[in-house]
């Protein structure tokens, strides 16, 4: 009788609100007198329940983005990924006509070999080859043309023609169109680098360099025999820092990037997260500024 008398009569001890946070009894600032060490306790308590917040709505807002972005696992099973994409993306002239089904294969592919912690060599630089076409893909509607009018021999620039244009407030600073761009007739495919000066670069030389060429060393994920001299995109496309050029560009395609020293920084920034060893700007130099660009005219 006694028993169950005292069970009816239990008071359950909770925490007050104010000691919410409270992890250690030194952290407990209610029975503390001193007003100056009350207050540094609870000031201890509001940073921590900050922090958790923080935390904590980090986690739900990464939680939603892999419930929005899932993607399956693959199983020996399971057949390969389908990936989605634009049914007209950039290619070059010199591509295969299955270009489109070997990107999607590949994709598929690459994918599988990261999902299973196994990724190749042959997959890592192929893969820095299709980061630069969606980087034309993603710069090209940046700046307000579609990817079919870039498709086309014949194509210009919208910025050498008099029909309505995105407002240039609309267009990321880095690819807003200089002076060289209104002036200068040119493919549109030459405005989609974010560094000006190359752009006025690659219009200069627009006449004397192959840009089969240079396409096919941006892009041809395809070619097994493909060298390094290539560009790598870390991120937002339209943001010059998440760039970096290969040595091996730079011996090619130097004369290319003049004016275009933050384009250097910004590669030995990524190289340096990497552990790799700086570019040295001394011969880094000499191979962007040695050779002309052309024989009349000398942009820099």
């Amino acid at each position: 009788m006694s028993s169950n008398m005292s069970e009816d009569h239990e008071i359950a001890l909770t925490r007050m609100p104010q000691q919410e946070g409270v992890q250690a009894p030194k952290d407990d600032w209610t029975g503390t007198i001193d007003r100056v060490q009350r207050r540094k306790l609870q000031n201890r308590l509001n940073q921590r329940s900050y922090r958790l917040r923080k935390k904590q709505q980090q986690t739900d807002k990464d939680q939603a983005w892999l419930r929005k972005n899932a993607i399956p696992i693959p199983s020996n099973a399971t057949p390969p990924i389908q990936i989605e994409r634009d049914a007209v993306g950039f290619t070059c002239s010199i591509a295969p006509p299955e270009i489109h089904s070997m990107m999607r294969q590949f994709e598929s592919l690459a994918l599988q070999s990261y999902v299973h912690n196994s990724p190749t060599t042959d997959h890592l630089l192929s893969l820095s080859k299709l980061n630069i076409q969606r980087a034309i893909i993603e710069n090209i509607h940046s700046v307000g043309m579609t990817m079919e009018w870039t498709q086309r021999d014949e194509s210009i620039s919208i910025f050498n023609m008099p029909t309505p244009q995105l407002p240039e407030l609309l267009i990321p600073p880095s690819l807003r169109p200089t002076q060289c761009q209104r002036l200068i007739p040119h493919h549109p495919w030459l405005d989609f680098f974010p560094f000006p000066n190359m752009r006025d670069n690659l219009i200069a030389v627009q006449d004397l360099i192959d840009d089969d060429d240079l396409c096919h060393d941006l892009m041809a994920f395809w070619d097994t025999r493909n060298t390094d001299a290539t560009m790598l995109v870390w991120g937002p496309s339209w943001e010059p820092d998440n760039w970096e050029v290969t040595p091996a560009f730079l011996k090619k395609w130097g004369f290319l990037l003049r004016g275009c020293e933050d384009l250097i920084r910004s590669t030995n920034r990524w190289r340096a997260q990497r552990g790799e060893k700086y570019l040295s700007w001394k011969s880094t130099l000499a191979m962007v500024y040695t050779r002309p660009i052309s024989q009349s005219e000398d942009v820099t």
